[in-house]
Parts: C-alpha cells; sequence; structure tokens
C-alpha cells in the first residue's frame, strides 16, 4: 500500500527553477491579456468538446480498476479535485493533462495502459497531477497555442521561449511528483525507461541498471562546455527536457535525501476500525467518522 501524503504541498517539491520561471511568466506585462484571450476564444469552447466527444471517459462504472488506479494516485498525492479521466488512441507511453482551475482533464493514450504496471502507471498519473498541484495546466496550454494567439514576431518569440524554459522545468517537478505517487525509485526509472523506447519484446531482458548508467553518463558528459551549449540549443524550443536528462535530474533529487524527507514528514497512522491510513494528528477517521482514542 503507497504512503498517504496528507498536507503535501507543490512547494516542498518543486524544481526552484520551475517556480522562479513560474513567477517571471505571471509578472510579463502581456500575461494577463493572453491569459484571458486563450480563456475567452476558443481552447475550452473547442478543443475541450472535441475531446470529450471522441474518447473514453474513466469512470467508476465504465472502467472500475482503471479508475481505482488513478483515484488512489490522488489520494496518495492529497490531490484535493479529481480531475475527469480519458484515454486517448496511440501507442505512446504517456499521458497529458488540459484544462484550467479545478476543471482539470488527465487525458492517458492506450499505449501507456497497455504497456505499463498498474505501479508504472502512477507514476504517469502521478506525474500529470503534478502539474495539477502546482497549477502548471494553464500556462502549459498557453505555450502550446502561443504562435496562434499572438501576432507580433518579436512578442511571440520572447515569450515563448520563457514559456518553453519554464515547461521543462515543471516537467522536472511533475516527475518529482511521479515518484512520490509510485513510492519506488525503481519503478519510476522503470517508466521513464519505457518512454525512451524500450521495445515490449526486452522489457524482461533490458538492464535497468545499465539505463541508470547511461542516464548518469550523459548528465557527466553535457557539463563540458560545448556539450552544454549543444544541449541547451537543441532543446530551446522544446517543450518536454530529453528523457534520459528527465532520468538523470530525478535520480539526482532522490539522491539528495529531499525525497526521503518529505515520505518521513508526512507520517500517518493507520485507523484501527477500517485500516485506512489517516492523518497521525486526526482524532476522528475522515473515512470511517469513528473516533480514536
Amino acid at each position: 500500500m503507497k504512503k498517504v501524503l496528507f498536507g503535501l504541498q507543490p512547494s516542498e517539491y518543486e524544481h526552484p527553477e520551475d517556480r522562479a520561471f513560474l513567477e517571471e511568466l505571471q509578472s510579463i506585462p502581456a500575461m494577463g491579456a493572453i491569459t484571458k484571450t486563450i480563456m475567452d476564444w476558443s481552447y475550452l469552447k473547442w478543443a475541450i468538446v472535441a475531446l470529450k466527444g471522441s474518447n473514453f471517459r474513466v469512470t467508476k462504472e465504465s472502467c472500475p480498476e482503471l479508475f481505482k488506479t488513478i483515484e488512489n494516485t490522488a489520494r496518495v498525492l492529497d490531490l484535493d479535485t479529481l480531475p475527469e479521466i480519458y484515454t486517448e488512441w496511440g501507442y505512446f507511453v504517456n499521458a497529458y493533462t488540459t484544462g484550467y482551475d479545478n476543471s482539470n482533464i488527465l487525458v492517458l493514450y492506450s499505449g501507456a495502459v497497455d504497456l505499463m504496471t498498474e505501479d508504472e502507471l502512477r507514476f504517469v498519473a502521478g506525474h500529470e497531477m503534478g502539474h495539477i498541484k502546482s497549477q502548471h495546466v494553464l500556462y502549459h496550454v498557453m505555450a502550446e497555442n502561443i504562435n496562434e494567439i499572438i501576432s507580433s514576431a518579436l512578442l511571440k518569440t520572447g515569450i515563448a521561449l520563457t514559456l518553453m524554459r519554464w515547461y521543462r522545468m515543471s516537467e522536472f517537478t511533475a516527475d518529482r511528483t511521479g515518484l512520490l505517487a509510485c513510492q519506488d525509485i525503481n519503478i519510476a526509472i522503470d517508466a521513464i525507461r519505457k518512454m525512451a523506447g524500450v521495445p515490449s519484446k526486452y522489457y524482461n531482458v533490458a538492464q535497468r541498471d545499465a539505463f541508470i548508467q547511461q542516464a548518469r553518463d550523459f548528465q557527466d558528459s553535457t557539463k563540458e562546455s560545448i556539450k552544454k551549449l549543444i544541449k541547451n540549443i537543441s532543446i530551446l524550443g522544446s517543450s518536454h527536457p530529453w528523457t534520459i536528462m528527465r532520468a538523470a535530474e530525478l535520480l539526482r533529487w532522490y539522491e539528495s535525501g529531499e525525497y526521503d524527507s518529505i515520505i518521513n514528514k508526512h507520517q500517518a497512522k493507520v485507523c484501527p476500525y477500517c485500516r485506512k491510513n489517516i492523518p497521525n494528528d486526526a482524532q476522528v477517521c475522515p473515512y470511517c467518522g469513528r473516533p480514536l482514542i
């Protein structure tokens, strides 16, 4: 059973550049007007309607086993509101979240559901819930639609590059949330391995340790000035860091001890009646309602 992280706050695990860049984005004078344009213009009125009209909605009734996995992941991360859940056809080992405020939609590609174990799927779902907890979703939407909204090439370039840089940092934050959701670094690395393209035929023989070494070697190799420059230029307009970079960054954070500190900080106890994890300071069980002595 995964430990429920009661009271988990994004500030405890957010990548420092994620928060700094988000604050920078929010300080851009034109950002308020652009945000309003997105809200009023077309995205939610058209794209989300199309999403809901085209994809399978996962509910307790329509697909109880998958729904329970996602619901339990949200409980572990102490997510206030469960997003609507859909599946979308595509053999990507991936997922995405869209929407705004509390109207969030989590979409799992069929490839992720079919090719991942339940615990690896918790990492992917937890990653997306990390975006929700940190309120990334609206700005992700903006980054994806910026070219259609801004007519000035100069303004477009400046804001777009800032958005994309922040977008990449936000992915590091979300990977940390995915690890907090699945609570096993090996499972998290296995999930990223599958994203990196390990063929399903070789899942049982491809070595995790070799992939971890690849991530460490890549991290070390890009410390050289010229290779660091090549890396930075190559991903300048990308929304996501390279997959191997993500593995290396997640390992670095895990090995720093911050992960263990968060897990240990959010101590829970077990209700003697319903046997569910509850906050350590609870006087009444939030699940069965019985008073605790």
